[in-house]
């Protein structure tokens, strides 16, 4: 028995080591009543503003009330739900609704940036259809380019062929005609 009461003054002892040291806040309210001694019945000896942070001194289990020592040296005791670990809302809210605007702000900046990316985006889309368009053009002209180019060395090759027949058939025609031409008789005139 002696044992589990020697536990358990132990442990009692620890967490009050550990309650005795501690920053908290006073709660939203918007200030507390701060006592002589650690419960309601004892004398109101001042108050504390929200958010003042205190340092925990000992903490009374009966009745639940830390002793307290504030920023400018003054010992009391107040309730211990009136005290919380965290800053108070009433304290973070200038610093939320700073960060607040400046996410916002930041938001706002790209959402711009998405905006002028999309328009930048459908602006290289329309220039890529505009040369896509053009490509196309330009293959066909070349297509259309490629089949004269052929046509022509067809073309001239014909005429080429047509000069050598001309000239060919008109070599024949000579040669056989001219043995048919009359002759002009020698004149055997010897002086």
């Amino acid at each position: 028995m002696k044992i589990f009461t020697y536990i358990t003054t132990a442990i009692a002892l620890m967490l009050c080591m550990n309650a005795a040291a501690e920053t908290r806040y006073v709660s939203d309210d918007i200030f507390i009543y701060m006592h002589s001694g650690p419960s309601r019945e004892y004398r109101i000896v001042g108050t504390i503003d929200v958010g003042s942070p205190v340092t925990t001194l000992k903490y009374d289990q009966k009745t639940h009330f830390y002793n307290i020592r504030t920023a400018d040296g003054k010992t009391a005791w107040v309730k211990g739900d009136q005290l919380q670990t965290t800053l108070p809302a009433k304290k973070m809210l200038p610093a939320i609704q700073k960060e607040l605007q400046e996410n916002t702000e930041i938001l706002d900046q790209q959402k711009q940036s998405i905006i002028d990316k999309d328009s930048l985006i459908a602006g290289l889309n329309n220039e890529k259809n505009t040369l896509q368009q053009k490509i196309i053009e330009l293959e066909a002209a070349n297509l259309e380019l490629d089949l004269l180019q052929d046509t022509k060395d067809a073309r001239v090759k014909m005429k080429w062929m047509m000069y050598g027949g001309s000239v060919l058939f008109f070599g024949l025609l000579f040669g056989l005609l001219i043995p048919f031409l009359p002759r002009r008789k020698k004149n055997n005139n010897n002086w």
